[in-house]
């Protein structure tokens, strides 16, 4: 049997280890389920979306990047220049 591991953040494991619990589960049976569906369906097992708040639209997010660029030359601006858009 071949073993995988995977960086998680700390509280995405113990979230996905309560929810697994909660179906009496372990979260490495948990995880070889996704796997056997995934082969299964050749494909993921759900269907991915992108998230609809709009803080994180490429937009806004290259917006974010500027204004951090900026700040770290020593510009700044007024509340005022934040809110126009």
């Amino acid at each position: 049997m071949a073993s995988v591991q995977v960086k998680v953040d700390d509280q995405l494991r113990a979230r996905a280890q309560a929810v697994a619990a909660d179906m009496g589960l372990d979260l490495a049976s948990a995880i070889r389920m996704f796997l056997a569906q995934m082969v299964r369906v050749n494909g993921l097992p759900f269907q991915p979306y992108a998230d609809p708040d709009p803080f994180y639209n490429v937009k806004n997010q290259s917006h974010l990047a500027d204004v951090a660029a900026d700040l770290k030359q020593g510009k700044n601006c007024s509340a005022r220049d934040l809110i126009k858009d």
